[in-house]
């Protein structure tokens, strides 16, 4: 348990910019476990009680895609020896601002519920979460890519939208198949 906080702890002080993916121990079985959770939460997002295949392909895309784009990123700068960490500094601080956003943007719902100006508020803090995220990921991009904040922050920008794109590509793909077989 004493471990289990200690690392929080370390993805928290990576999302306030305190310390580095460097600082992330190099453990091929924490990035496992790490995805795994990052897996499960997206499984559980996208899975309804109707249509469970669905949320297994979803999470199964959704974090393929953010293990692969990393890991091209590394290699067309020839720094592959750096994924595990970087992967697990990625991977650990988004389950972090996740759960943070995902706290926020629940309970604000119910207190916002019918009042516009705090729908409103709601919606800055989803935008600012959004930043956020971005920052930390180009600093932990900047960090493993040895690259400035800006290439670094566009680098996280651009895998964002590749990854996006293509969970959306593939499952409308998935989709057109379904429905040709079907």
């Amino acid at each position: 348990m004493k471990g289990l906080l200690a690392l929080l702890r370390l993805w928290w002080d990576i999302c306030r910019f305190k310390r580095d993916p460097a600082d992330v121990p190099y453990s091929p079985t924490l990035l496992a476990v790490v995805a795994l959770c990052q897996w499960s939460l997206a499984y559980l997002a996208w899975t309804n009680s109707k249509n469970w295949q669905y949320g297994l392909l979803a999470a199964t895309i959704y974090v393929g895609t953010l293990l692969l784009l990393p890991y091209l990123v590394l290699l067309a700068a020839h720094k592959t020896a750096r994924y595990v960490q970087m992967q697990a500094a990625l991977l650990g601080t988004s389950l972090l601002l996740n759960l943070v956003a995902a706290i926020l943007i629940v309970s604000s719902s119910f207190l916002a519920e019918g009042i516009p100006f705090l729908q409103y508020l709601v919606l800055l803090v989803i935008v600012l979460m959004v930043v956020w995220a971005v920052a930390v990921q180009g600093k932990i991009y900047q960090s493993a890519l040895e690259k400035s904040r800006f290439v670094a922050v566009c680098i996280a920008v651009f895998v964002l939208l590749a990854s996006s794109n293509i969970f959306e590509w593939t499952m409308r793909l998935l989709q057109w198949i379904k429905a040709s077989v079907l």
